[in-house]
């Protein structure tokens, strides 16, 4: 957020949280950008403490308390003076196979009508006692004031509060999240990478490259095969799954090459991405956008920011089959390092079907032993507006996980995506100077 305007306490929205607005109010009751936190707790919890630590919190950081409203120059975040819903239910009556089924239920209910648009906070948590020491923590909010690195900020916040408040201390900050594992980030190369000018003449391709089979390159979204009728989402849950990929051994593979070349794991991957979601002749639309979170490794000051700090930037299409592969990975490396590093965001054009999410940090998980609490479950859920999204997760490993509109497309689809950038990743990884895009048997 930035620009503020003549009234106190009003800010306008910045390029990437206006696309993030539109989004919303063209997809209503689908629950788009209303995303979850989920908290496992077993042990001994006082809810009126943690209630107080909550509160603590939202006068903390305004982004809890921001909303949205309709200002007379255009839409724009404003800090609301209430306070962000906070509920409290005993459901240990319940068995546990039904209080499952009616925590989804509620919470999916919930997503699918939204967040109001209003100026109330866009913020709501419900506490669910499950047990006599079992707990749920069930924070709901708006991706256009609270970004994925904010949450991981705020669960640690939220349990350091909580433990200075039992002990009659003054809450401080917690310790901000680590920059995860260097995703958009440059390595220092293992050794000088080879020239890549312009000048130097396309190699001719390596025979012993490893190839994929030729395959077709993916239809966009209008182009998938109708949703089968026992796969079509219930009216009152959103459309939207996911499948989680594991990479396996290719996860090693792809960071030892980026360490070599002084490159960042995500180019790899959003290079597979792009080569499986090219869009079809004469479409004028972007085949995908990068959504990045702007806190970069050498700016620790803005890892404890709580807040929408998202930017976007447009990916290059994938080149010539004849281009080496190598300059290609080198240039999507410096257009997300730089889209990480700027001061103020790169505005996307939002028009894209498809995104790649990377540098988000991880839900923490804190010692709590010594309040005679454990965390047993730390889960994020987003809903982006696409039809098909892929979220690069914190992790050496990693961890990929592909969501996408049922109503779009059917979980075979996705299944048969993600396989498939699995084999185009290990590829990737194992690419020479020489391996072109016509050598991985995808693109031309």
């Amino acid at each position: 957020m930035s620009t503020k305007t003549e009234e106190p306490g009003t800010e306008h929205l910045s390029p990437f949280q206006a696309g993030l607005l539109a989004q919303v109010r063209r997809r209503p009751g689908t629950g788009v950008y209303v995303d979850h936190v989920l908290l496992g707790l077993t042990g001994t919890l006082h809810p009126y403490v943690l209630a107080e630590a909550w509160r603590e919190l939202s006068r903390r950081h305004v982004a809890l308390r921001a909303g949205i409203r309709d200002h007379a120059d255009g839409p724009a975040a404003y800090r609301s003076g209430g306070r962000p819903t906070w509920r409290a239910v005993d459901w240990r009556a319940t068995r546990e196979p039904v209080r499952e089924a009616r925590l989804r239920e509620r919470l999916d209910r919930e997503r699918a009508q939204g967040l109001p648009l209003d100026g109330t906070p866009l913020s709501r948590t419900l506490l669910v006692r499950c047990g006599e020491q079992d707990w749920t923590i069930a924070w709901r909010f708006s991706r256009l004031v609270v970004d994925r690195w904010s949450a991981a900020v705020v669960v640690s916040e939220l349990f350091e509060t909580y433990r200075a408040l039992l002990a009659g201390r003054c809450p401080k900050p917690a310790t901000a999240p680590r920059y995860p594992d260097g995703l958009t980030a440059r390595a220092v190369p293992a050794r000088a990478p080879r020239s890549r000018s312009a000048s130097t003449p396309s190699p001719e391709p390596d025979p012993s490259a490893r190839a994929l089979p030729p395959a077709q390159a993916f239809p966009s979204a209008r182009a998938f095969p109708p949703v089968p009728d026992d796969e079509w989402p219930p009216r009152h849950t959103t459309p939207f799954d996911a499948v989680d990929l594991d990479l396996g051994a290719s996860a090693a593979a792809v960071r030892r090459m980026c360490r070599t070349h002084g490159m960042v794991p995500a180019a790899v991957l959003h290079a597979a991405w792009l080569m499986l979601r090219s869009a079809g002749a004469g479409d004028p639309r972007p085949v995908c956008e990068a959504v990045l979170p702007r806190r970069p490794a050498g700016r620790p000051g803005t890892w404890g920011a709580v807040g929408s700090r998202e930017t976007a930037v447009t990916l290059p299409a994938v080149p010539d089959a004849s281009r080496p592969l190598l300059p290609w990975l080198d240039e999507l490396s410096g257009r997300l390092t730089d889209a990480v590093g700027s001061a103020h965001g790169v505005p996307g054009s939002g028009t894209a079907d498809s995104a790649v999410f990377a540098g988000e940090a991880e839900l923490p998980r804190p010692d709590l032993l010594d309040l005679r609490l454990k965390v047993t479950a730390a889960h994020y859920d987003a809903r982006p507006h696409h039809a098909l999204a892929l979220h690069l997760l914190p992790g050496q490993d990693l961890p990929v996980r592909l969501t996408y509109d049922r109503t779009r497309a059917s979980r075979s689809t996705a299944e048969r995506l993600a396989s498939r950038l699995r084999d185009l990743v290990g590829a990737l990884a194992g690419a020479s100077p020489r391996t072109t895009v016509a050598g991985l048997g995808a693109g031309a």
